[in-house]
């Protein structure tokens, strides 16, 4: 019986298909997408290469990696995504969250960032402490007040994950709580 039990809690690992769940929105489409919270009609979906070439927003365009499909893998690995990025055109921060090639070594975000002209936070920081030192050798103080709109740096955000439907809100689980639990009583923990 205990077997049967602990079968069962394996298959419950094993997912329905080896596509990862993520998010697909984008702010400027439908503003929920900022808050996935204010709306549950936003629900994830499966990644797939079909997927990812359905989306046809400009944040979304900027961020697709080349695939060469060799016929070898239908179904190559994906992960999740979800960037803060200001829209150059619309001047307007704009929340996406989709699917993305896993890029194995490269950081899409860094390529993210370069693609949109972001300095890295290093790059920003010694930007900053040379602006500060040449403001306050000109008598103007450190901190220059640049107006009340946010700059593209400051509203970047990009963050990449491998778990379904991680590029939302934070949840746990239901099935995999479950197992550990049953697993936990099989060994009499």
């Amino acid at each position: 019986m205990s077997g049967i039990i602990l079968l069962l809690a394996l298959l419950a690992l094993v997912s329905n298909g080896a596509a990862i769940e993520c998010f697909v929105c984008d702010s400027s489409d439908n503003p929920s997408c900022s808050d996935l919270g204010s709306n549950s009609s936003i629900i994830p979906e499966e990644c797939t290469l079909d997927k990812m070439r359905s989306i046809d927003t400009w944040l979304f365009d900027l961020n697709k990696f080349a695939y060469f499909d060799n016929g070898a893998n239908k179904s190559p690995l994906m992960n999740c995504q979800k960037v803060v990025a200001k829209d150059p055109e619309t001047r307007k921060v704009v929340t996406a969250r989709f699917c993305q090639l896993d890029t194995g070594d490269s950081d899409a975000c860094d390529i993210l960032r370069t693609k949109l002209r972001i300095p890295s936070t290093e790059e920003r920081d010694q930007r900053k402490k040379s602006d500060n030192k040449r403001r306050k050798n000109q008598g103007h103080g450190q901190d220059g007040d640049d107006g009340d709109e946010i700059s593209a740096e400051e509203a970047f955000f990009c963050d990449i994950c491998k778990t379904d439907r991680c590029n939302g809100a934070a949840a746990i689980t239901l099935a995999l709580g479950s197992v550990l639990s049953m697993i936990m009583i099989q060994l009499g923990l």
